[in-house]
């Protein structure tokens, strides 16, 4: 039998505190107090809107509960806005990024180069650069990162939105300092967004959306892992193995796609007015200010009748002057697919209330 030494006891006591405490150390550090900033709510929403130069990488997670409906081709869409979404991020510039989505089939990634988008599915094993502009195009994961995310939201804020400053937060190792943004108008089925962001160079590093009359966020997107500091460039650019298939396609003329499935838009909806369009989508509009903005689209005779078909079994039939329509109201979306008299479906939707979107409805149809 071997006895220790009261010199060895105290040795191995010694080793055995410093592992302890450096086991500790996370939830001392998650405990300090948190300090605050001096900078105001504009100073902190004018550098959360220039942070796009900001390098990082980090691991997100973001949760959202729309309750959406399955619509027609929508399903990867629908998938990313009803539940988690969990991504690792390199970051360098706008024009030089990478976001790996975790699947539970291995991973989805994006890459973006200077030479264009390249996209990596690992369940098929292929690696497809994508060519071409996107003035428009589908929600992708990336777009929940908190930076991309906080950023959009700021933008979109019309002059009249309140900005307020919220108490400081300790989010993935960064002193975070606290915006709100609230709307004014009660037709936006946006409560208020809560922003936190590095204080120094304005990243955001978390972002919560409530809807109206919700006491806990629809929205939510998160850093758990963060460091500021710049990508290697090997990380962002895309390097094939063998046997990994490579394909290349072009992305269709958006204005082919998105024009001529209807008579043009008018330049307001009643006292709604439109807003400009990317270049050249003459016949897909944007209406209104801030968080009560909507769009509206004119879908090809097939799409049309699958997404009203569709729609029609999560949502209620309504009759508008001249014509009828399917409303869907969500959390934070409303759906609308209205029918004209002639056969013509269109579809609203937007951050606002169902209200909203049918009274757009009837102006549109008797406009036509």
């Amino acid at each position: 039998m071997r006895v220790l030494t009261r010199r060895a006891v105290r040795r191995w006591a010694v080793v055995a505190a410093g592992v302890g405490i450096l086991c500790g150390l996370p939830a001392v550090v998650a405990a300090l107090p948190v300090p605050g900033s001096e900078l105001t709510a504009a100073q902190l929403r004018a550098r959360i809107a220039a942070s796009a130069t900001v390098s990082y990488q980090g691991y997100a997670q973001s949760y959202v509960d729309l309750g959406l409906p399955s619509l027609p081709d929508l399903g990867n869409v629908i998938s990313l806005l009803d539940g988690s979404t969990d991504q690792y991020v390199w970051y360098r510039s706008p024009g030089q990024w990478r976001a790996d989505q975790l699947t539970a089939a291995g991973e989805n990634d994006i890459y973006q180069t200077s030479r264009g988008t390249y996209q990596w599915n690992y369940t098929n094993n292929e690696l497809t650069r994508v060519v071409g502009a996107q003035p428009v195009r589908l929600p992708q994961a990336p777009d929940l990162l908190p930076p991309d995310l906080a950023r959009r939201l700021v933008g979109l804020a019309s002059r009249a939105t309140r900005f307020t400053r919220l108490p400081a937060q300790r989010i993935a190792g960064v002193d975070a300092a606290g915006l709100r943004l609230v709307p004014v108008d009660s037709a936006s089925t946006i409560s208020q967004v809560e922003i936190w962001a590095d204080p120094r160079t304005g990243l955001p590093v978390q972002v919560e959306v409530f809807g109206a009359g919700d006491a806990a966020p629809l929205l939510v997107s998160r850093f758990l892992d963060l460091s500021e500091t710049t990508p290697a460039a090997a990380t962002l650019t895309p390097q094939p193995g063998p046997g990994i298939d490579l394909a290349t396609t072009t992305l269709p003329d958006a204005e082919g796609v998105l024009n001529g499935f209807g008579p043009p838009l008018p330049a307001q909806l009643g006292w709604i007015e439109r807003v400009a369009n990317p270049a050249g989508l003459s016949d897909v509009a944007a209406y209104g200010a801030g968080f009560s903005r909507f769009a509206v689209v004119p879908l090809p005779a097939r799409a049309g009748d699958a997404a009203l078909s569709a729609a029609s079994s999560a949502g209620l039939t309504v009759t508008l002057g001249a014509g009828t329509a399917v409303v869907v109201q969500t959390p934070l979306i409303a759906i609308l697919l209205a029918r004209s008299p002639d056969g013509q479906v269109y579809l609203l939707t937007g951050t606002v209330t169902a209200s909203r979107l049918e009274y757009a409805a009837t102006q549109l149809l008797e406009s036509q």
